[in-house]
């Protein structure tokens, strides 16, 4: 084999250095790029964003607080003002009471100024000297058991709403009408047993007699 001449090596190195730099050239794009993320890890988001995120949740949560509070006007407004009249039938001193409290707000555990149903006939009964438990379900294992044609005023009626056994509680006042904290209507009202909604959760009555 010949000897490799001075320019002939010259011109091997000039040849080097060419496709050495073609080659960096292509590689930085490539070298510029960030890092991938580690397998299973989540991309960070910026703090911008982040920011964003925050308060169009709060705008959001802002704007359903406003939605409620606006349906609820809407509801006060639309209270059928029958619903806050007692019928004109035979009375007893337990519905004497029981009507001193149309109106007065609905709140669930409550029993003073506003009340659920247990409380509300709780509170009705301790003015005339009797006890009972702040319980739906307790109130129904008392007094004596009344079928719907023997219903009197006074009587206690109840339902099943939202669980097994009795877990609603107004008092009957005559002609299928009773009283009630209501949850439908968010206050102390005046319902029918007919109405679709109580005649099919419709439970029992008892009769627990204040002067007994």
């Amino acid at each position: 084999m010949g000897r490799i001449t001075k320019g002939r090596r010259n011109h091997y190195k000039r040849l080097a250095r060419r496709a050495l730099f073609t080659f960096t050239v292509a590689l930085l794009p490539v070298l510029a790029l960030p890092p991938l993320p580690a397998s299973g890890a989540t991309p960070k988001t910026s703090s911008l964003k982040k920011r964003h995120h925050r308060k169009s949740k709060h705008q959001t949560g802002k704007k359903h607080s406003q939605r409620t509070a606006k349906a609820g006007v809407r509801h006060a407004h639309k209270t059928n003002p029958a619903k806050l009249v007692m019928p004109a039938t035979e009375t007893s001193p337990v519905l004497d009471v029981a009507q001193q409290y149309l109106g007065r707000p609905y709140r669930f555990g409550s029993t003073a100024g506003s009340y659920d149903c247990s409380g509300f006939v709780r509170r009705v009964f301790a003015e005339l000297g009797v006890e009972l438990p702040h319980s739906a379900r307790e109130q129904f294992d008392l007094g004596d058991r009344i079928r719907r044609d023997d219903l009197a005023p006074g009587d206690l009626v109840f339902f099943r709403t939202y669980r097994k056994g009795a877990s609603h509680v107004g008092i009957y006042i005559a002609e299928d009408k009773f009283i009630h904290a209501a949850t439908r209507g968010g206050q102390v009202q005046v319902d029918s047993l007919d109405q679709t909604y109580y005649a099919s959760r419709y439970l029992g009555a008892r009769r627990v007699d204040p002067q007994s």
